[in-house]
This record gives structure tokens, C-alpha cells and sequence, in this order.
């Protein structure tokens, strides 16, 4: 995702303001469809605040709408993940992967099992966006 070309493309207030109120950010499992393709597994959705965070330096930071979280409806590997307006509306599509993969986004699990895969999500744990940055 190439935060600064979506940004110059909504010119005027740009990314930020364009994603709304209940803009989404979704963490999903199995294979990444090509942009703005169906979404198959979504592991967790968080509501984004509003505003849904900041571009600087050509980075987009995302902030969570409840800061105690929102809980992950499935469980398995997170492989991509989606930003995604409150009506649906694709934003942009990012790789994801625990903290030594190559994923553009990184996620970090506290306390995982004992040898589950580092980038696990399970289905009623809580989901925290912790300092998400993309670009």
C-alpha cells in the first residue's frame, strides 16, 4: 500500500478523513485475494477512532475507536489484512505477518500457546492495535 499516491489521489483532506467514522481494520487469514477481492476468513475487525489516526512522513497511523479493544471472531493464522470504510468500501490491502516475517504490517501476540505460530489470533481473545503503522 502506498499510503502518499492514495493520499494525493483524495487530495483535499486526504486518507484520514476519506475512511470516515467506523472505518475498519481487518485481520484476516488464507490466501490475500487481489485488491479489493472478497474477504474468505476474517480473524479480527477493529473499529478505527475517529479520526481513524494521521498521515505524516508517508506513513498512515491507525488508532483503535476502544481502547480496551474489540475481540477476534475467528481464529487462525493472520496472513493480510484490509482498511475498509464503515459501509464496506475497499481502502487498501497489506500483507501481514508475526514480528520475523516479511509482512508489511506486523503482529505481535502476547502470550502465545507454547509453539503456536507467531501470528496467531484466537476467536474471543481481545485484538489491540497498539502503534499500527502502514507505508
Amino acid at each position: 500500500m502506498n499510503v502518499l499516491a492514495i493520499n494525493a489521489m483524495l487530495q483535499g483532506p486526504g486518507l484520514v478523513a476519506y475512511l470516515g467514522e467506523g472505518a475498519r481494520f481487518l485481520v484476516c487469514g488464507g490466501v490475500q485475494p487481489a485488491e479489493g477481492g472478497n474477504v474468505v476468513a476474517v480473524l479480527a475487525a477493529a473499529v478505527l477512532a475517529m479520526p481513524a489516526g494521521s498521515v505524516a512522513d508517508g506513513k498512515l497511523s491507525l488508532v483503535q475507536a476502544d481502547a480496551a479493544g474489540d475481540l477476534a471472531v475467528g481464529t487462525g493464522i493472520a496472513t493480510w489484512g484490509r482498511l475498509e470504510r464503515a459501509d464496506g468500501t475497499w481502502v487498501a490491502d497489506f500483507s501481514m505477518s508475526g514480528p520475523s516475517g516479511a509482512g508489511q504490517v506486523k503482529l505481535v501476540i502476547q502470550s502465545p500457546p507454547e509453539g503456536d505460530p507467531e501470528a496467531k489470533l484466537y476467536q474471543g481473545g481481545t485484538f489491540f492495535l497498539g502503534g499500527v503503522t502502514v507505508g
